[in-house]
């Protein structure tokens, strides 16, 4: 395969930013951005911990999880001092309440829920399921900002906590955002006195974005020559990045804790229109989805009313090289979530297994034309004729 001189990013990067729409305020009337007691933090895990007091949970007491996850989300509720207890899902990854009443006792103070790639959970269902056994129900939208339950109840505004890690959906150099709702407003997330995110940390992040959109773009070999300084520069400083915070990733770091957003991520903000962000997504899914659709199993065919995608779920039968295949011919994926918690019983954690073995995360986010995501799907489909790998029967990827 001859070198490509861009690439489709995984992620908004501002790569196109004459697509951008102009300075305004839209974003602070749409949800979550619109909640009274909402507040910014660094990362969405620096979101749920700060959150988490405005509950009042029993100390010690027991919140109930779901066994697909990432593990921060995990440690975090760990670090504030709860037990936790494992509940199964279906295989779309729907909560099973009949699972969680079997986990239920006099020890278990909180549901919580995670909304995956976008898609909602049956909130309705869930919230009188919480109600009726008074439990608290913490809401986990990381993956899912601007997304609706039908096109209804927008998601993370039913629970009595909502956590979002806002950098993931749009292109900011981290920001996490946390809302408490369901009459424990008065309440808010406890103010306690969060530092700005650290300039060095700020900086190297906006670095990365810029980086990542010259990688995108057509101008590789400014994107290089800016590598290239940048590793001058630290060397000269003698800087480790291992020492600066940052968003994202599957680590565990209790520096984190201590920060809210910069006011830079902030101000990004206004150049970020949610509806536009959820029509461009939804119509970039679409299209993946309907050239993939017989080729490879699609764990989620289809695009309910109120979805706002995050990517595109495909399952493959060797990620890693699937994933590497497509970097070669100039498209990027990622290989989300490979692994469980060690605190989730082995048992339990196999019953997930293929989704960790199998599923990968294709673009479909709001800088990418439809001549992106066409790119796209003739990588996937090179990918799968070079190593014989399509899969017409569904059922086969999930076996």
């Amino acid at each position: 395969m001859k070198p490509v001189d861009s690439v489709v990013p995984v992620n908004p990067t501002w790569a196109q930013f004459w697509r951008l729409p102009g300075w305004s305020a839209k974003w602070l009337h749409s949800f979550p951005f619109n909640a009274a007691d909402g507040m910014w933090t660094f990362s969405g895990r620096v979101a749920l911990y700060h959150g988490l007091p405005s509950l009042k949970l029993p100390a010690g007491s027991t919140i109930l999880v779901p066994v697909y996850h990432q593990g921060v989300e995990i440690d975090t509720l760990l670090a504030a001092g709860y037990r936790l207890r494992y509940y199964r899902l279906t295989e779309r990854l729907l909560i099973d309440l009949e699972d969680v009443e079997r986990q239920l006792d006099r020890r278990v103070s909180a549901l919580y829920v995670i909304h995956y790639f976008g898609f909602a959970q049956p909130l309705a269902a869930i919230r009188g399921f919480c109600e009726a056994r008074r439990l608290r129900l913490i809401e986990d939208c990381a993956l899912s900002l601007f997304a609706q339950e039908n096109g209804g109840a927008w998601v993370g505004s039913v629970g009595d906590l909502a956590l979002f890690s806002v950098y993931k959906t749009l292109p900011l150099p981290h920001g996490g955002f946390v809302v408490t709702g369901n009459g424990l407003t008065s309440n808010g997330p406890r103010r306690v006195p969060l530092r700005p995110a650290p300039l060095k940390s700020t900086f190297t992040q906006s670095l990365d974005l810029l980086h990542a959109g010259l990688h995108a773009s057509r101008w590789r070999r400014v994107e290089q020559g800016l590598t290239r300084a940048s590793r001058w520069v630290k060397r000269a400083l003698r800087w480790d990045r291992a020492g600066t915070i940052s968003s994202g990733g599957a680590r565990w770091d209790p520096r984190l804790l201590a920060y809210g957003a910069s006011a830079w991520s902030v101000l990004l903000m206004r150049f970020m229109d949610p509806h536009q962000v959820i029509a461009r997504r939804r119509i970039n899914f679409a299209r993946l989805a309907a050239r993939l659709r017989g080729h490879l199993h699609l764990p989620f065919p289809d695009l309910p009313r109120g979805a706002c995608p995050l990517f595109l779920p495909v399952m493959v039968p060797d990620k890693v090289r699937f994933q590497q295949r497509l970097a070669t011919l100039g498209v990027e994926s990622v290989n989300l979530w490979d692994a469980s918690h060690p605190s989730c019983p082995p048992d339990l954690a196999a019953e997930v297994s293929n989704w960790r073995r199998h599923c990968l995360e294709l673009p479909i986010h709001q800088e990418l034309s439809l001549a992106d995501v066409d790119r796209v799907a003739d990588a996937v489909l090179t990918v799968l004729h070079l190593a014989g790998e399509a899969q017409p029967d569904a059922a086969t990827a999930l076996a």
